[in-house]
């Protein structure tokens, strides 16, 4: 193959690649530390690029939902999330579980609390570990669900 040619095929592959990004992810397990209700056990933390916004997937339950992402230094992140519509606790009219938990990537902890106003009982906390996952994901699909 002449150099012409091969030139050709390599602008041929890197714009065939040129929508795909890698996508970091933390996959992390979660325990009960205190409280009375329910905090997730297996959560992912789906970050963009930036790591300005982020979808956290609750395996219980099977959805993804968007988190609010905070940077509290160069390896701490603070999120915020809330799962619209599940009833995860016993009282009535508690339909919107909200959690705020804050990632360590630099030693993949993750410390996570339920968020309830109003109610002088202990907030449930949670604490536990992550793995980082990459994984490649489409830039047309990034570019569509980060908002």
């Amino acid at each position: 193959m002449g150099l012409p040619k091969c030139w050709v095929l390599a602008l041929g592959f890197t714009l065939a690649g040129a929508g795909v990004l890698a996508d970091t992810s933390f996959s992390c397990n979660l325990k009960p530390i205190s409280g009375a209700s329910w905090i997730p056990s297996r959560i992912k933390v789906h970050f963009s690029e930036d790591f300005t916004a982020a979808k956290v997937e609750d395996a219980a339950f099977g959805v993804s939902v968007p988190a609010k992402v905070v940077k509290r230094s160069e390896t701490s992140f603070a999120l915020s999330w809330s799962l619209p519509g599940l009833a995860v606790s016993a009282e009535a009219g508690k339909a919107e579980p909200r959690f705020r938990a804050v990632l360590n990537t630099a030693n993949l902890k993750m410390s996570i609390q339920s968020v309830r106003t109003g109610d002088g009982a202990q907030l449930p906390r949670g604490s536990g570990s992550c793995q980082l996952q990459r994984t490649m994901s489409q830039l047309a699909q990034n570019g569509s669900e980060w908002h």
